[in-house]
């Protein structure tokens, strides 16, 4: 029994490739990959469609500039062809099936990447030269082969001119054609390729990168369906709808607009911080010496900071879900409380206004709590209560 507690110490290391193992981190980093996954198919299913007057005005298959890959893909499809696979891109198909083989992928860019991020200089240095050279050969090779036949056939000339027959220009330009479905697909898949390759690469700059791209996917939409932008230059996006809505859901706390807005945020938020604590605790063990990372008390004190994480990574997703839902309920709950004082008809006229269903009744109403939240600093001894809870979870651990 000693022989095998022994032989647990001894191969329980906070090395790196150890570390990788370890359970506690695959769960934040499979967490951090679900969350990344989730957050693209909540973006495509709320910022992925067209304009009803756009698809009216044209059909279901016309390319407007939404967060939807196989719209643009259809339109190439439409003009040269495809180079890819359909199956690969999703093209032909709806939903979730549409993101298979594009996510499929993006694991398997991800997989080569590390890889070649994890093999010597030497060897990094020859997949360069051959990636180069097999690019140079698909440029000049089916052109100089084109030149050649034609030349055979119609004689000397120059590889442009305006007989199709002789001319071989576009030859060269035969790549651009994997580059624009490449371009299409980058713009949706880009994000969970570098999302996975800072997960599982161990990158806080990629996924700071991804929390910023989707950030600015959001601006740019809402920017693009303002209605004084659309009146003037109207691209075909679906704009949200302006008014937020009636509380219906979780007790009448938010509108169902609300809480798929609110479902992104704490997507992104788990994403975030999921991976984010991942890549933070195996750096810690990293820059420890050599000796502490075999020491048993070092290795029991880091299985008890990375256990505490994982619950308050849970308990601080929830508190932000549930406070941002009040935040955008304030409004509400002050007329409410008003009214239960007063009783008089002002208050439920208020309530029914149409400025506090609006987005920016809403954004003022989530600024009004935050002010008030941050009064209450003055008054409630916050560090002394997070004190009382983190103790209390102790004690339910120990126990």
């Amino acid at each position: 029994m000693e022989i095998g507690e022994k032989k647990a110490e001894i191969t329980e290391t906070l090395h790196i490739p150890v570390l990788r193992r370890k359970w506690q981190i695959l769960v934040l980093q499979i967490a951090s990959t679900v969350s990344l996954i989730l957050l693209l198919k909540r973006m495509g299913e709320i910022y992925g469609l067209c304009s009803e007057q756009f698809i009216i005005d044209n059909n279901e298959e016309t390319w407007c500039p939404s967060y939807e890959h196989t719209r643009g893909l259809m339109w190439l499809d439409n003009l040269n062809g495809l180079m890819i696979p359909d199956f690969i891109l999703g093209v032909g198909q709806t939903g979730t099936m549409s993101l298979l083989g594009p996510l499929a992928l993006c694991a398997f860019a991800t997989f080569s990447i590390e890889r070649f991020w994890a093999s010597s200089q030497e060897l990094q240095t020859r997949i360069k030269n051959v990636s180069a050279a097999l690019l140079g050969a698909w440029v000049i090779i089916p052109f100089l082969f084109a030149w050649t036949i034609a030349t055979f056939k119609h004689g000397l000339h120059f590889p442009w001119n305006s007989n199709d027959s002789m001319n071989h220009i576009g030859d060269l330009f035969n790549p651009l054609g994997l580059v624009m479905e490449l371009v299409f697909l980058g713009v949706v898949f880009a994000p969970v390729l570098i999302g996975l390759i800072g997960i599982w690469g161990l990158s806080k700059r990629s996924i700071s990168w991804v929390v910023g791209y989707y950030i600015i996917v959001i601006a740019f939409h809402a920017v693009l369906t303002f209605e004084p932008i659309v009146s003037e230059v109207d691209v075909g996006l679906r704009a949200l709808p302006t008014q937020i809505g009636e509380g219906t859901m979780f007790g009448g706390l938010v509108s169902p607009l609300a809480s798929t807005l609110l479902g992104i945020a704490i997507l992104m938020l788990l994403f975030m911080e999921s991976g984010m604590a991942a890549i933070g605790h195996m750096e810690y063990a990293a820059s420890l010496p050599e000796e502490s990372k075999r020491d048993p008390e070092y290795i029991r004190q880091f299985n008890n900071v990375v256990n505490s994480h994982l619950i308050q990574l849970i308990v601080v997703v929830s508190l932000v879900g549930i406070t941002t839902a009040l935040a955008l309920a304030f409004d509400d709950l002050m007329i409410s409380i008003v009214g239960i004082l007063e009783g008089t008809q002002w208050t439920g006229q208020v309530k029914e206004s149409l400025e506090l269903q609006m987005t920016y009744g809403k954004v003022i109403s989530a600024g009004l709590f935050i002010a008030s939240v941050a009064g209450l600093r003055f008054i409630v001894p916050w560090q002394t209560v997070s004190g009382y809870v983190e103790s209390g979870i102790a004690r339910l651990r120990s126990d």
